[in-house]
């Protein structure tokens, strides 16, 4: 039975709506009151956070003897996840900019269980259930379940970030789904993006440890050119093909570079060819926080930087291919690629020959063998 990883919480949302030396509420504001018991005396913090847990502390007050505390804004806190710390307990809630007076009431001991009553916010109510509700769940089928039924996204990723985050491949989907509902241009959206894809990577690596080994089938890769094209490595079935993984920005693969030319241009008559992998690109963490326009002027200015490579180290065979994703891309993590340069030298019938070949003497070496 999958029991899902139920890591510390923390806890809190809460809206706020300034208020006016009459006590009346401003419209536009956002006030959050908080009644503690047993926790007179000590200091509470509003923070702003991610789901990952990266925080902007936006206020802090001291609680009066009866445990009563708040927090007041001229004007709305936008949507998102809030967390109130009071010494060691904490809470994370879900906020809607609609919400302008948030009353929490509870007792500081089980603060962080979520153990409190929520009026004013459908979003922070909301999030008590889920998290009460989360500790009652077995299977993953259950925790999904749940999540379905959540409505405020930010409530949804919170959860499933921190209940699944090492649940490992049978989460993916989850997480993919949760990330889907997030506002593309929301911190938690970068934040969790960043993690999925390297989860993705860190499964890719993990199989590419027990596929990507001399005599093994070479896993195909089919990947834009600089035209745009596709260029499939199964094409070049029949002939004794070098995988080499680099990049324009790579120093020592720029150095290589030389040896690998030397070695197409004594073999390419002789059923022998080159099929490069650029690992340009824009980085994923980057990419999350660009517009779309944004996103499209720096990856190709990437791809430009990557066609002049080619031309001035004279890379002049036609087999180049590249995601533009620098090392968020599935090609690398495919053949479990850490540190490029890395070669991969494949036979006719389509299978890993040789591994990590440096050098023109050892590429041609290694290249008798098989012609």
């Amino acid at each position: 039975m999958y029991r899902l990883l139920i890591l510390p919480l923390c806890a809190l949302l809460t809206v706020l709506a300034s208020c006016t030396p009459d006590g009346t509420s401003s419209s536009g504001g956002t006030t959050i009151r908080v009644q503690l018991a047993q926790a007179g005396g000590l200091s509470a913090n509003l923070d702003r956070i991610t789901i990952g847990g990266e925080k902007e502390m936006l206020k802090s007050t001291t609680i009066d003897e009866r445990g009563n505390f708040s927090f007041t804004f001229p004007q709305a806190l936008q949507g998102g996840l809030y967390q109130i710390r009071v010494g060691a307990q904490k809470a994370t809630f879900a906020l809607e900019s609609a919400d302008s007076e948030v009353d929490i009431t509870g007792e500081l001991a089980s603060f962080s269980n979520y153990d409190v009553e929520v009026g004013g916010s459908a979003a922070a109510t909301e999030t008590v259930r889920t998290m009460q509700q989360l500790q009652q769940l077995g299977e993953l089928a259950e925790f999904q379940s749940l999540v379905d039924d959540v409505k405020n996204p930010y409530t949804a990723a919170f959860v499933t970030f921190n209940a699944l985050l090492r649940a490992g491949e049978q989460a993916l989907p989850i997480h993919e789904a949760v990330l889907e509902r997030l506002p593309k241009d929301a911190d938690s959206y970068t934040t969790y993006s960043t993690y999925i894809n390297q989860l993705k990577q860190q499964l890719a690596f993990q199989k590419a440890q027990q596929l990507i080994k001399p005599g093994q089938p070479a896993p195909d890769l089919k990947l834009p050119g600089p035209d745009g094209k596709l260029v499939s490595l199964s094409d070049l079935r029949g002939q004794v093909v070098l995988l080499d993984f680099w990049a324009a920005w790579c120093g020592p693969c720029r150095r290589e570079n030389p040896n690998v030319v030397k070695v197409y241009e004594r073999y390419k008559d002789r059923g022998f060819t080159i099929y490069s992998v650029s690992l340009d690109g824009v980085r994923p963490e980057q990419a999350a926080r660009f517009t779309p326009e944004e996103l499209a002027e720096a990856t190709e200015n990437q791809r430009q930087k990557w066609v002049d490579a080619i031309a001035q180290d004279g890379l002049t065979w036609p087999h180049h291919g590249s995601e533009l994703k620098h090392w968020g891309g599935e090609a690398s993590a495919k053949y479990g690629v850490q540190a490029i340069p890395a070669t991969f030298l494949i036979d006719r019938d389509g299978n890993i020959a040789e591994i990590g070949l440096r050098g023109a003497a050892s590429i041609e070496q290694a290249l008798q063998r098989l012609l």
